[in-house]
């Protein structure tokens, strides 16, 4: 399966970086500006339906966490910047799943992409079967899809984000993956008859 609406990998530049290690507001401006989409994104994938009113506030609460432990960050260490950041927003966002909260549902579409105007209509229609697709997975199998698929966290990077073995993480994606094909399957079935025909 292609990256779903994957971010790109870009990061910061390193004297960007240094200032924001050293407390400058205007670097850490930078830094929430650049990474505030993917860790919304993240955020409002993993918590699938549930707890949506909370997207906002573990935004929030993951560039708290960034800038405090910032000044910590090895530029040379194992995690890449974004990783490091998204594996902060991924941590907040399972504890956010874990806590006991009434089930309640909400109906908020998937956040804005660019869609041209001719293709609409079925972009509509398989985003939405996607996003029900990914919402009904196990919160652990949704975890490393929405990592890998659409934030293009490579298996290593998963591994240490969850603090799972790599069999673990490659069995997960396996899985979420062949559930999320039946769904399209079942959902969308004029889909899966033209892709069987190519």
């Amino acid at each position: 399966m292609p990256a779903l609406a994957a971010q790109p990998r870009a990061s910061l530049d390193e004297l960007t970086l240094r200032r924001a290690q050293r407390g400058d507001e205007q670097a850490w401006r930078a830094l929430i500006e650049r990474f505030q989409a993917p860790v919304h994104a993240l955020i409002w994938r993993l918590l699938a339906g549930r707890a949506r009113h909370r997207v906002e506030d573990l935004v929030q609460e993951t560039f708290v966490r960034v800038l405090r432990a910032l000044p910590g960050f090895e530029l040379a260490g194992p995690a890449s910047l974004s990783t490091w950041i998204l594996t902060i927003a991924t941590r907040l966002a399972l504890n956010e799943l874990r806590r006991p909260e009434p089930a309640a549902l909400d109906s908020a579409d998937e956040p804005a992409g660019d869609v041209r105007a001719d293709d609409a209509s079925e972009r509509s229609r398989l985003a939405s079967a996607i996003a029900s697709g990914v919402d009904a997975l196990p919160d652990a199998q949704r975890a490393v899809l929405v990592l890998r698929e659409y934030h293009e966290l490579d298996y290593g990077e998963i591994a240490a984000a969850l603090e799972i073995d790599l069999g673990t993480v490659k069995s997960r994606l396996a899985r979420a993956r062949a559930a999320l094909r039946a769904h399209l399957e079942t959902t969308l079935p004029e889909l899966a008859a033209r892709s069987r025909k190519s």
